[in-house]
């Protein structure tokens, strides 16, 4: 399933800009107990507006609401070389996660993946 058809049937949260969304936030719920960010977005030029962090605030308060108590977020691990998901990985640190487990061939072999999660 692409990004884009997700939002159409996953929880989904947008910061819209004149009728255009220029962030988002999709989660899906793995068990009662605990969702994961299945993506997130910010339109690269408002980058560094604190949109992000607007967001998934917004999105752990709706999951608090509803009693989850943990979420997770996979994403490129640090042992592929790529400034873009250093960033994405500080970005989420910086919000409370923590990492959890990588694994190299989730994805495939050239995309290995790391799992990070936060308590809620």
């Amino acid at each position: 399933m692409n990004y884009a058809d997700a939002t159409l049937r996953l929880p989904t949260f947008a910061l819209m800009e004149k009728r255009k969304a220029i962030a988002f936030i999709s989660l899906n719920q793995h068990f009662p107990e605990s969702s994961e960010v299945h993506c997130m977005a910010v339109h690269r030029t408002h980058r560094g507006e604190g949109l992000g962090r607007v967001l998934l605030e917004h999105a752990e308060h709706w999951l608090r609401s509803r009693n989850t108590r943990f979420l997770q977020v996979k994403t490129v691990s640090a042992s592929l070389d790529n400034a873009a998901y250093e960033q994405t990985r500080g970005f989420y640190a910086r919000m409370g996660f923590v990492p959890l487990q990588e694994f190299p061939e989730l994805w495939d072999p050239h995309n290995p993946c790391i799992q990070m999660i936060k308590v809620l």
